[in-house]
């Protein structure tokens, strides 16, 4: 088992026994199912799912995000990285590993999420439409594709900010207005929603990424 694989699992044991992990797996469904009770009391006749991932990936993204940033800027002031980097290895692993771990945990979340949306809809409709189930695949591409940006633009953030209170302030007005690019084909009725959406989340994360590994390895510990 290489380093890579070993700072993953270190890093996901660590996240998804936090307070604000246990609150996404358990807090986001049954926000779900709240919020589908209100959405019905209106009168609509659209599906929920749809919306329900939109609110959740929003929400799931912010959540990792501060939660992101707050465990680097700790780590850099109890000068923890000092202790990773005198083994051998790379700078680049500790983010991706952070990463990794941060978005397969949010995804988790996000498919209970959706999972609870869909059986609103059917207990509310008594049957599955087919537009449920398309919208649903759109949906939750959309919000794999948010929370995928919101973790990058965490681990950046974190990287290159002061202060946790920094930090914070810019994960909400900067971070939350990145991660919107995946909803863009749906807003401008481009072709091929799905395909953009997928490109332009992975091509955001992975920029993201990139510019925070550059900002890591600059920093002297």
């Amino acid at each position: 088992m290489n380093f890579l694989q070993l700072l993953f699992i270190d890093e996901l044991r660590g996240f998804y026994k936090s307070k604000v992990m246990i609150f996404l797996w358990i807090g986001l469904p049954l926000i779900t199912v709240l919020m589908h009770f209100l959405y019905s009391n209106t009168g609509q006749t659209v599906p929920f799912t749809a919306i329900s991932a939109i609110v959740v990936s929003s929400l799931a993204g912010t959540l990792a995000s501060v939660m992101l940033v707050v465990s680097i800027i700790n780590e850099k002031n109890r000068h923890v990285y000092e202790l990773f980097l005198i083994r051998p290895l790379k700078r680049r692993h500790i983010i991706i590993a952070k990463f990794l771990a941060v978005y397969s945990c949010v995804t988790v979340a996000s498919f209970l999420a959706i999972a609870m949306g869909i059986a609103a809809d059917y207990f509310a409709l008594g049957r599955l439409p087919e537009a449920v189930l398309s919208d649903t695949v759109q949906s939750l591409t959309i919000s794999l594709s948010m929370m995928a940006i919101s973790s990058a633009a965490g681990i950046l953030i974190g990287v290159v900010s002061p202060s946790i209170l920094v930090g914070v302030v810019l994960v909400i007005y900067g971070g939350n207005q990145i991660s919107v690019i995946p909803i863009l084909p749906s807003i401008l009725n481009i072709d091929n929603p799905l395909l953009f959406t997928i490109c332009a989340g992975t091509v955001t994360s992975v920029v993201l990424l990139i510019l925070a590994i550059y900002a890591f390895n600059r920093k002297q510990f």
